[in-house]
């Protein structure tokens, strides 16, 4: 079974003063969390042909021009990039947006649900090393022996103690079987620790039991809908059948959404078969996705929302709410009832752009507006000092209602 958590934040939101980064890793599943995930019918790889119609024309005259006869010298990527920049920002569209190829790779492999690297998560602080916050379970990384509170000093001879993750990551990007060395500060200690990149499933499912007097009741934390999210579910909601599980926390926060599909098949998991999901919306038409399941009677569930759930997490927590009267728990959602595809270019960049409106199963628009809690609760400021599950007062509200 495949082993899961990883949590996910929004980049507007900001904890505490120090500069925290929390990534995933492309070699280290370092990389930059790239804002909202897209919620998407399907990516399109083809390429992106030369146009020759006049409304180009200007483009490469200036693009021309400016090669040969600006006075210092100019790196044509970035100023192809910036023109594409530009195209996009002229849209007005927060959800529309370009991708360098650093990004679009990173961007793909969080919605894959896998990469190729080593599979730890890190952090810096300001003025410190570049840290391991996590190591995943039976990753390269893990058989490695590297640890949490490791502290990268060198990759391969060459000196790391000034890099960002991101940086980082660039210096570690390859393919499968790729060796590195890595110079490690580990408390007191200096060691050297080598490993060997290779195929890492990013973890989108986080499962544990609570148990409360004599009820025991499960707890699922969704990170992100990539497209393994719902197989990964699928193999948590065994577990929950074999222990006799039947009431559920689902937990939504901080998920900023993922791929359509997953999320109608996740959604499925608990709803009756032609139970209505998701009305999308296009310009002549309604297309209304239904549940393919026959599940809504196995589970009582409970929902935790807040305003870093986005996208396809407010669709998930719509659907519960409307078609089996879910309590939903927390504050507001984010209001994102955009439907963005993604295109990536022939130089492995990508453009993510929008291309339909949606609304919940009963025909609510939520653009800018979000989901409302049922029971409207916000997070003890403690719960983000501790971490302690008996600090969530969201939780514990779940809990709490799931009791009563």
């Amino acid at each position: 079974m495949k082993k899961k958590i990883k949590s996910i934040k929004l980049d507007k939101l900001k904890f505490n003063t120090i500069e925290v980064i929390l990534v995933f890793i492309m070699a280290l599943v370092f990389g930059v969390l790239i804002g909202e995930m897209v919620f998407s019918g399907g990516r399109s790889t083809s390429s992106i042909t030369t146009s020759t119609s006049s409304e180009l024309y200007e483009i490469k005259d200036v693009y021309n021009t400016i090669l040969s006869e600006y006075i210092d010298e100019v790196d044509k990527d970035k100023l192809k990039e910036a023109a594409i920049n530009g195209m996009m920002s002229s849209l007005k569209d927060k959800h529309s947006v370009y991708f360098n190829e650093f990004e679009a790779e990173q961007f793909q492999d969080e919605l894959n649900g896998y990469f190729i690297g080593l599979g730890v998560g890190v952090y810096k602080e300001k003025e410190e090393l570049v840290t391991v916050r996590e190591v995943y379970k039976n990753s390269p990384a893990d058989k490695a022996g590297l640890q949490k509170k490791d502290q990268f000093l060198k990759i391969n001879g060459e000196d790391v103690t000034k890099d960002t993750t991101e940086e980082l990551a660039k210096k570690i990007k390859g393919k499968e079987g790729e060796k590195y060395t890595f110079l490690i500060k580990r408390g007191e200690e200096t060691i050297e620790i080598k490993a060997t990149t290779g195929k890492v499933d990013i973890p989108s499912v986080t499962y544990k039991t609570i148990e409360q007097g004599n009820k025991k009741i499960g707890y699922i934390n969704l990170s992100i809908f990539a497209n393994n999210t719902d197989e990964q579910l699928q193999e948590t909601l065994k577990e929950i059948e074999q222990a006799g599980i039947k009431d559920l926390i689902i937990d939504l926060r901080y998920n900023q959404g993922g791929e359509l599909e997953t999320v109608l098949n996740v959604a499925s998991e608990f709803l009756d078969k032609d139970t209505p999901i998701i009305r999308i919306k296009t310009k002549d038409k309604i297309d209304i996705r239904y549940s393919t399941g026959n599940k809504n009677s196995k589970y009582n569930i409970t929902v935790l929302i807040n305003r870093g759930s986005a996208s396809a997490s407010e669709v998930l927590a719509a659907a519960l709410n409307e078609q089996l009267n879910a309590p939903l728990i927390g504050i507001t959602t984010y209001g994102k009832g955009t439907v963005q595809k993604t295109k990536q270019l022939s130089n492995g960049t990508i453009i993510k752009y929008t291309i339909e409106t949606w609304q919940t199963s009963k025909g609510k628009s939520i653009d800018g507006v979000g989901v409302k809690p049922t029971i409207e609760l916000k997070q003890s400021s403690n719960y983000y000092d501790t971490l302690k599950e008996e600090d969530d007062v969201q939780l514990q509200k779940a809990i709490e209602t799931i009791l009563q």
